[in-house]
């Protein structure tokens, strides 16, 4: 599994890029022994957690890239000019790390390491990969107790058209999900739409599921959900992502670049969202912050509160 080809590489305190050759790619970035950052098609990257959610102007996000990506300065440049402040930005750097890992550190893949390799954002927060390891394994626990079948991740959300109950209360993010549900796109699709984390809408898709708001329909026919239920389904029968036959000769190559997923279809803003039986929460006790998880949906997050998350998160 992924997390075990990186023991050897962060335990050696090294810097450098571990590159994965097979579906669904991706890359794990190391610094000095410690996980940096993480990306991979299916899961949420820095740019979509920005731009996708109506952070950050999309312009805005590609003139930074523009002037910072070869000094590996995109984060810097960010910040110099206001638009994100470290905090937020090394608070969603760890939220999109997180993401990628879920989706990688159990698979079966042929890798690369690119020594001294850096992410061109610049300097994040960095995590032991036992931290890591460990935020992944809870998780998958959220997941199956949340709801036990992982089709459901990959199926088209279909709300409810009656409910059972007369009062109904969603969160802001369950809300999204349910708002954007065309019948068509799954929680990984809904997820790249709005600016989510991938784990963060599956994680309510199945809450909605359990108290019956929700159910899933057909497969999504999206390469994003295609891919995610095409590794799971070869990582469940112990399978590497990729048949060895194909793999032969993989590592003397140079490591490919993953080839990017389609955008996904545009919210279209013309049609009223659905209606849903709901109560005044006006009064209720603000929602508990987490990080990493659905922090995209609350971008003006208090600077106080993201500093003593990510001081915790250094200390572990």
């Amino acid at each position: 599994m992924l997390r075990e080809l990186l023991e050897p590489w962060c335990a050696a305190g090294v810097t450098g890029a571990l590159r994965i050759l097979d579906p669904p790619g991706g890359v794990v970035y190391i610094a000095d022994g410690r996980i940096a950052y993480a990306e991979c098609p299916v899961a949420s990257g820095l740019e979509r957690l920005l731009t996708a959610s109506g952070r950050l102007p999309a312009e805005a996000w590609r003139a930074a890239v523009n002037a910072g990506r070869a000094q590996h300065r995109i984060g810097p440049e960010l910040v110099d000019g206001g638009l994100v402040s470290q905090p937020e930005l090394e608070a969603l750097g760890v939220m999109a790390l997180y993401d990628a890992a879920f989706f990688l550190f159990d698979l079966v893949v042929g890798t690369q390491f690119e020594h001294r390799a850096r992410h061109p954002v610049g300097h994040l927060r960095t995590l032991d990969l036992r931290v890591v390891c460990q935020e992944v394994d809870r998780r998958k626990r959220l997941l199956a107790d949340a709801w036990p079948d992982a089709a459901i991740d990959t199926a088209a959300v279909l709300p409810q058209r009656r409910l059972r109950s007369q009062c109904v209360a969603l969160t802001a993010l369950q809300w999204e999900v349910v708002a954007n549900a065309d019948r068509r796109r799954s929680p990984v699709d809904l997820a790249r739409l709005l600016g989510r984390d991938t784990f963060s809408v599956m994680l309510e898709v199945r809450r909605m599921a359990r108290s019956g708001l929700v159910e899933p329909g057909r497969p999504g026919g999206s390469a994003a959900a295609e891919s995610v239920a095409t590794v799971r389904a070869r990582a469940a029968a112990g399978l590497p992502a990729t048949p060895e036959a194909e793999r032969v000769g993989r590592h003397a190559q140079p490591a490919p670049e993953p080839e990017p997923l389609p955008e996904p279809e545009p919210v279209d803003t013309s049609l009223p969202p659905p209606v849903l039986p709901h109560r005044d929460v006006r009064h209720q006790p603000a929602a508990e912050f987490l990080v990493p998880v659905g922090m995209a949906a609350e971008p003006r997050v208090s600077e106080q509160i993201l500093v003593r998350l990510l001081a915790g998160l250094g200390a572990l």
